[in-house]
C-alpha cells in the first residue's frame, strides 16, 4: 500500500475520534456538568450556604470549586418537601471525606479508611443517602473534608429521586465509559484467545498477544472502575479503588513491554522504562499499606512517568521510523503520538478538575490506539497469509511431480520421517516398487511426449491398482514408482494380478503392449523407522528385479521362437 493512502486512512480515524471528543468536551469546559433529561429527578444546587469557623457565607449555584484557608467546609439548606422511603440524595464526591447529617443525626460518612486500619484510600466515589418521611423540610448538612495539601474543595451537584431513575441518568452519564470498558474487556479475552492458540501451536507471537491481552484488561479496569454506575452498583468504593490505582500503575509498566516486542532494537531501553513503572508501583502500595500516603496524594507520580515514558516511546519508535521507514514504523509513530495527546488532556484534566471520571479522553487515546494498531497489524497480517500462501504453493510444488501430479521422492521421505517423529505402530507395513517395462524403446521410437504419456497412465494405473490409502503413491524418477502403505498387507503374487487388470488397456497402446514389473515387502506390527523402510525398499526393490528379468526372458523366448518359426 502506498505511504499517501495509510496517512490518509490514519487521518480520517483521527479525525473521526477528534469529532467525539469535540462533542463530549462540553463537560471539560463545564467543570463535567450535565444537564438532568429525567424529569423524575430534582437539582438542589440554589439555596445552600456554606459555614465557617465565624460566618456564614451564601452560596451561588453549584457546582463549583471552593477555595478556604482549612481544608474543611460544611454545606446546609432545607430539604424539599414530599420526600418518602424510596428518595434518594446522590452526589459525585473528588477524593474527599464526606459526612452528612439530616436534622442533626449523622446519616452518611465516608473517609476512605480501611477496614481494622487507620489508613485511609479515597477513592474518586458516588455518594449516596437514603431519605425517610420525616426528612422533608429538615436541615441537611453535608461537611467535605480533603486529604490533599491544597485548599480547595469541590462542591458538587446533588440530586433527589429514586434509585430507577438515578440508574437510568447514569447510564446516560456513563455510556460510554462502559461501552469502552466493554470493548476494551472483549479485546482483552480476544489477544487471551489468540495466545492460547498461538502457545499451543507454538507460535512466534505468543508474548505480543499475551502482553495485548493485558494492555486491554488494565485498560477495561481502570475505566470501570471509575464508573459511577459501577460505584452505585457494587457499593464497595474500597475494592473499586484498589482496582482503579493499581490497574492506572501498572499501565506504564505494560506499555514498554508490550513494544519491545515492535521495538526489538530498542528493547534494553524499554525494559528499564519498565523496572521504573514496576518500582513506583511496587513503593506506591508499600507507602500505602505503611500509612504514609494515600494513592491519590501519589498519583501525580504515576501520571509524570507515564508521560515520560510514552514521550521515551515517542522518540524510539521515531528513531525506528527513520531508519526503516516502513508503513508499519510510521502507523506506530503515529498511533503512539496520538495516545500521548489524549493521555496529556486527562492529566491537565485531573489537576484542573479532579473529575469523578478521570479515565475520559484516556478511552479516546487507548481507543484510537488500538484501531490504528489493529489496521496495521491487519495489513501485516494480510502480506503473512500472501507470504505463507506462496510458500504452501511452493512447498506443494516442490513435493509434487510436476508431470504425474504424484507426490515425488522428497514428499515420500518427510513421510517417512514423520512416522518415525510420531513413533508410529503399524499394523501391516508393506512397500512396492514399480518399474514401467518397455518405457526407453518408446521414446526412442515416438520421441519423449509419447514416453510422458505412458508415465501418466502408469500412474494412474498405479493408483487403481492399489486404492487402500490415500496418498500412498509416489514417484521416485524416471520410470520408478513406489507404493508405501501402513494398514495392508499385500503379497509379491497379488500386486502382479493387481497391475496386470489395470494395465489391460495397454494392450492397445500405440506403441505396443507395455507392462509394469513389481516388487513388494510387508512386515507385521511394526515401528516405523526410516532405515526400516529402506531396507524394505531394498528388498522390495530386488524382488521386483528378479520379475523384470523374467518379463524380459519372457520376451526374448517368445522372440526367438518367432525366429525360429
Amino acid at each position: 500500500m502506498k505511504r499517501k493512502k495509510l496517512f490518509l486512512i490514519l487521518y480520517v480515524v483521527v479525525i473521526a475520534v477528534l469529532g467525539l471528543v469535540c462533542i463530549d468536551a462540553v463537560d471539560f469546559f463545564h467543570f463535567g456538568v450535565t444537564k438532568v433529561q429525567q424529569e423524575k429527578l430534582i437539582e438542589i444546587n440554589e439555596n445552600w450556604a456554606i459555614k465557617g469557623r465565624k460566618d456564614v457565607q451564601q452560596l451561588g449555584k453549584l457546582p463549583q470549586v471552593f477555595f478556604h484557608d482549612t481544608k474543611q467546609v460544611t454545606l446546609f439548606r432545607q430539604l424539599p418537601d414530599g420526600l418518602n422511603s424510596d428518595s434518594i440524595l446522590v452526589f459525585t464526591n473528588r477524593f474527599q471525606d464526606v459526612t452528612v447529617k439530616i436534622g442533626g443525626q449523622e446519616r452518611y460518612s465516608y473517609c476512605g479508611v480501611l477496614p481494622n486500619s487507620t489508613r485511609q484510600m479515597n477513592n474518586n466515589t458516588f455518594c449516596i443517602v437514603g431519605f425517610t418521611k420525616e426528612d422533608s423540610g429538615k436541615i441537611i448538612e453535608v461537611m467535605f473534608h480533603s486529604p490533599l495539601k491544597n485548599t480547595s474543595l469541590y462542591l458538587p451537584n446533588f440530586y433527589i429521586g429514586t434509585e430507577t431513575g438515578i440508574l437510568l441518568e447514569l447510564l446516560r452519564y456513563d455510556a460510554s465509559s462502559l461501552v469502552f470498558s466493554g470493548i476494551m474487556f472483549f479485546f482483552a479475552f480476544l489477544f487471551f484467545a489468540m495466545y492460547i492458540r498461538e502457545h499451543i501451536g507454538k507460535g512466534d507471537n505468543c508474548n505480543i498477544m499475551a502482553q495485548s491481552s493485558v494492555l486491554m484488561a488494565l485498560s477495561g479496569i481502570w475505566s470501570i472502575a471509575n464508573s459511577p454506575i459501577i460505584h452505585l452498583l457494587v457499593q464497595n468504593d474500597i475494592i473499586l479503588g484498589f482496582l482503579a490505582f493499581n490497574a492506572f500503575m501498572l499501565l506504564p509498566l505494560v506499555i514498554p513491554i508490550f513494544y519491545g516486542n515492535v521495538l526489538e532494537a530498542h528493547k534494553g531501553s524499554l525494559n528499564k522504562l519498565a523496572v521504573i513503572a514496576a518500582v513506583n508501583f511496587i513503593l506506591q502500595n508499600i507507602v500505602c499499606f505503611l500509612g504514609l500516603f494515600q494513592y491519590i496524594q501519589m498519583m501525580p507520580i504515576t501520571y509524570i512517568i507515564s508521560i515520560l515514558s510514552l514521550m521515551a516511546l515517542i522518540g524510539l519508535t521515531f528513531q525506528e521510523h527513520k531508519k526503516r521507514d516502513t508503513y508499519y514504523a510510521t502507523g506506530f509513530l503515529i498511533a503512539t503520538v496520538i495516545f500521548m495527546g489524549f493521555f496529556i488532556l486527562d492529566v491537565f484534566r485531573f489537576f484542573y478538575d479532579v473529575p469523578l471520571d478521570n479515565a475520559k479522553y484516556f478511552r479516546y487515546g487507548i481507543l484510537t490506539f488500538i484501531i490504528v494498531i489493529l489496521w496495521i497489524c491487519a495489513k501485516r497480517m494480510l502480506c503473512y497469509v500472501e507470504v505463507e500462501v506462496e510458500n504452501r504453493i511452493y512447498k506443494e510444488l516442490a513435493l509434487r511431480d510436476v508431470l504425474t501430479h504424484l507426490p515425488n521422492r522428497a514428499a515420500l521421505e518427510e513421510r517417512i520421517e514423520r512416522l518415525e517423529e510420531n513413533k508410529a505402530v503399524c499394523k501391516f507395513l508393506t512397500v512396492i516398487l514399480m518399474d514401467v517395462n518397455g518405457l526407453k524403446p518408446v521414446n526412442d521410437k515416438s520421441g519423449h511426449g509419447a514416453g510422458d504419456r505412458l508415465l501418466c497412465e502408469a500412474a494412474r494405473s498405479i493408483k487403481t491398482a492399489f486404492p487402500e490409502e490415500d496418498d500412498a503413491w509416489y514417484r521416485l524418477g524416471g520410470d520408478e514408482f513406489v507404493v508405501l502403505m501402513t494398514e495392508t498387507e499385500i503379497d509379491n503374487e497379488e500386486c502382479q494380478q493387481r497391475l496386470l487388470k489395470a494395465t489391460e488397456r495397454w494392450k492397445n497402446f500405440e506403441h505396443g503392449p507395455v507392462s509394469i514389473s513389481c516388487g513388494s515387502r510387508t512386515v507385521k506390527d511394526v515401528i516405523v523407522t526410516r532405515e526400516g523402510v529402506h531396507r524394505l525398499m531394498h528388498e522390495a526393490d530386488q524382488m521386483m528385479y528378479k520379475n523384470k528379468f523374467q518379463y524380459y526372458q519372457k520376451k526374448v523366448n517368445k522372440k526367438n521362437s518367432q525366429d525360429t518359426v
